[in-house]
């Protein structure tokens, strides 16, 4: 399965703890969060990566030469990279087969190995995409900033999806499975001027074809402001994540 990395942004509010660094190459106790992602990869076998690049696309591309050997990775430019991430998802469908499945992942959340493995072993059965979705609303840094979702859980179906919504059960935790279908969707939407992947997920959900899958357990952050970077420096789970991980 191929996993499709989006990394284009230039993380704005991080600005100021990075240097002006892509998101991606975001350090986190002593490691990039790529890496962190990367490894992720290795452990469930993974090894076919697209990562959209950018701002300051260079940097991402300078610094993974030469790493990561075991696995292959497609470096994919996106010049409007300051339009809706979307559009770097459509960037990747020359490199997926049709009828192919593939997965993507921000490139600025850091998330334990069995998180992805849940959402890659997830079932796509008659829907276009599934989206990792974490019940445990009370333990959300920055809830208020989170992608909110009311899903259906007798079946797991997303009934509607919003930072804004005022009813709902679980934050989109910004993994997903995919079908080939899903490209259709985006460019529908890029013809109508509006490319977000939050937009062609609604999208999914007027149809009924987006699904979740309960991340249980697994813990995960999202590191797009200073506060969630400092967060995560002082936390021991994402010391523990990190020390648990094979990285050198």
């Amino acid at each position: 399965m191929k996993l499709v990395i989006i990394a284009a942004g230039q993380g704005s509010r991080l600005k100021s703890e990075t240097n002006n660094n892509p998101k991606a190459l975001t350090v986190v106790n002593g490691y990039p969060i790529i890496d962190i992602l990367l490894n992720n990869c290795i452990i469930n076998h993974i090894n076919d990566i697209i990562i959209i690049t950018g701002y300051d696309k260079s940097s991402i591309r300078n610094y993974l030469d030469d790493k990561w050997s075991s696995l292959k990775i497609e470096f994919i430019y996106n010049c409007d990279w300051k339009l809706e991430n979307g559009i770097s998802v459509l960037k990747a469908k020359s490199s997926i087969d049709p009828g192919e499945e593939f997965m993507i992942s921000m490139s600025d959340h850091l998330y334990f190995p069995d998180l992805m493995k849940k959402i890659k072993e997830s079932s796509l059965s008659n829907k276009v995409a599934n989206v990792g979705l974490d019940f445990k609303v009370n333990d959300i840094f920055d809830l208020d900033d989170g992608m909110k979702v009311k899903v259906r859980v007798e079946d797991m179906l997303v009934e509607a999806m919003s930072k804004t919504l005022g009813v709902y059960n679980a934050i989109d935790v910004g993994v997903f499975k995919c079908s080939y279908e899903f490209f259709s969707f985006l460019e529908r939407l890029n013809n109508r001027g509006s490319c977000s992947l939050s937009t062609g997920c609604n999208e999914l959900i007027d149809q009924k074809l987006l699904g979740g899958v309960d991340i249980q357990k697994s813990f995960w952050l999202d590191i797009d402001t200073p506060e969630a970077l400092h967060f995560s420096q002082n936390s021991k789970i994402v010391t523990d994540l990190i020390h648990n991980l094979n990285l050198s």
